[in-house]
């Protein structure tokens, strides 16, 4: 049997058990706050980080480079027949041009890196699915398959306080940021095509909620048999609200929860929630 080594950023956002379950392997992207580099979940934690960014520090991410790819390539041929690199959007950062300059320059036949399309606990959807299936003994070639495949279904429903953090990091353009900031509404974002783009404008948590739920309805998914992904920067009562309205209105039981890693909390800031799963 074929032993397939999975890899992904740290901006999946998977927990931390399901990674140790899975024997996932994780290259952190580098959080800078005031002229100190951080590697995102290995000398940064997130408290520490959501401290820092409630007491107005403003944090700046930067790409993995490509020497830190070759050298987790390298280290993981050692032991495994393939690597399977599955990296945040190509669209929101340039680690995956990274992973694949370094697939080039280590050994092309044994790397495979695909673009997601997706961030945070949409990546990680992605990563799961392909770890499990490499612990199930599948190949390679159905791995990625498999994947692909479920690119264009992942969907994800994320509320923001604050557009801010996004337009700080050049993901939204300062005309969408400003309508973040007006009278307590939230703006509602989706994924599309690897880039967020902002499909609603709602005021207050209640009607976040029954904006998620109303989606998900229309959507004709029986979520009952489905595993949701929940999300929050600093958010976790609101984030109990959603899973308990989910539990309620869709009869799901199945959740992923997770803290934003600080990768992505440094874009979302300190007051967003996600809801993720698959639709088709």
């Amino acid at each position: 049997m074929e032993k397939i080594a999975i890899v992904t950023d740290s901006l999946s956002d998977i927990p931390e058990d399901l990674i140790k379950t899975y024997g996932i392997f994780v290259v952190p992207l580098t959080i800078n706050i005031e002229g100190v580099a951080y590697k995102d979940g290995v000398d940064l934690t997130k408290e520490v980080f959501y401290k820092l960014l409630k007491e107005g520090k403003l944090p700046t991410t930067s790409q993995v480079s490509p020497v830190e790819f070759i050298d987790v390539f390298n280290d993981l041929l050692k032991s495994y027949d393939y690597i399977i690199a599955i990296i945040l959007s190509s669209k929101l950062s340039g680690t995956y041009q990274s992973a694949v300059i370094a697939k080039d320059m280590v050994d092309a036949k044994r790397v495979e890196v695909i673009d997601s399309r997706h961030y945070s606990l949409g990546n990680g959807f992605l990563v799961l699915q392909a770890a499990k299936m490499a612990v199930a003994g599948f190949s390679k070639e159905e791995i990625v398959q498999k994947i692909y495949d479920l690119i264009p279904k992942i969907r994800y429903i994320m509320a923001f306080d604050s557009l801010d953090y996004l337009y700080r990091g050049g993901r939204l353009p300062k005309t969408q940021a400003f309508l973040g900031n007006i009278l307590s509404i939230k703006p509602i974002l989706m994924n599309e095509d690897g880039e967020l783009k902002i499909v609603d404008k709602v005021r207050g948590q209640k009607k976040v909620i029954r904006w998620i739920i109303d989606y998900m309805k229309n959507t004709g998914v029986d979520f009952k048999e489905r595993e949701v992904g929940l999300i929050h920067t600093d958010q976790q009562e609101f984030l109990n609200e959603i899973e308990i309205a989910l539990r309620n209105e869709l009869g799901i039981t199945n959740f992923i929860r997770s803290r934003a890693s600080c990768g992505i909390g440094t874009h979302a800031g300190p007051a967003a929630v996600g809801v993720f799963f698959e639709e088709k």
